[in-house]
């Protein structure tokens, strides 16, 4: 058993529940199955799921992942947060995620300077992204009930609708992420440079997005910062950043170091069925 139990991913110890605390509202009850990324904004197949960490080195093809018949989903929130909070806002998702991809397979549509460009309603694409964040986690969470923090505490009122709970705790930035494979990671911590910054991520084609303490300036050359104000989101085509796409995991260089607990960043690929 002791052998077996190694080649198995530790997601499955971090993906049954029935009842506990929503990790975004913090109420006790039923909770539902989100879909990370949302259905809608991506074509949704079987896949598997796995810490991090069980990408990394020797383990990378010795473990095997939780499946699931149709996208990555966790179970760590109400209906309520699922439906109201995230559900009407996952339009816009799915609506900036359809025109973003009609622009990249289309040669034809493709400009000279690599940069596109779709409209977006920014306050409700940020505030589906950050509540998927949120939410693609270990059952660990919802055994207690939240505790008030300086970084997750304004996260979660944005997604409850306080449009300016971010405006002196954090920033966003978002960039081209050319993979199928899809990352969620709830709290990193990165260290360049001599600089320290705690950032969360949701990574899944064609855009990683990221959130970051304020002021922190840790973020790949190319991305672009959201702005609540913008009326569109533009995307760097540009080569010179696909060796940065999957920041903060591209490969640490230099003064570079990486932290995080494994529960809370979840990687999920497609798989033949």
């Amino acid at each position: 058993m002791g052998i077996y139990s190694n080649n198995i991913t530790e997601r499955f110890q971090h993906a049954k529940i029935t009842e506990g605390y929503c990790v975004i509202c913090g109420t006790f009850g039923k909770l539902s199955q989100d879909h990370v990324p949302p259905k809608g904004s991506i074509i949704v197949t079987k896949v598997e799921q796995r810490h991090s960490v069980e990408m990394m080195g020797a383990k990378f093809n010795k473990i095997r992942g939780l499946p699931s018949k149709n996208g990555s989903k966790f179970k760590t929130i109400c209906g309520q947060c699922n439906n109201k909070h995230l559900g009407k806002n996952d339009i816009e998702i799915a609506k900036v995620m359809r025109l973003l991809t009609t622009k990249i397979l289309n040669p034809g549509l493709l400009p000279f300077d690599n940069f596109i460009s779709v409209p977006v309603s920014a306050v409700q694409f940020a505030r589906a992204m950050v509540g998927h964040i949120l939410s693609a986690t270990s059952i660990e969470e919802c055994k207690n009930e939240l505790l008030e923090t300086p970084y997750f505490t304004p996260l979660r009122e944005f997604v409850l609708g306080n449009d300016q709970a971010l405006n002196d705790t954090h920033d966003i930035y978002y960039w081209f992420y050319p993979f199928s494979m899809h990352i969620s990671s709830k709290m990193i911590g990165f260290r360049n440079n001599g600089h320290l910054a705690c950032l969360s991520l949701l990574s899944f084609y064609p855009i990683a997005f990221m959130v970051i303490e304020k002021d922190k300036g840790i973020y790949p050359a190319h991305s672009s910062k959201l702005k609540f104000t913008d009326s569109n989101l533009t995307l760097n085509l540009s080569q010179k950043g696909f060796e940065y796409s999957q920041f903060p995991f591209h490969g640490l260089k230099g003064d570079q170091a990486l932290i995080f607990t494994d529960y809370q960043s979840i990687v999920s690929y497609p798989i033949k069925d």
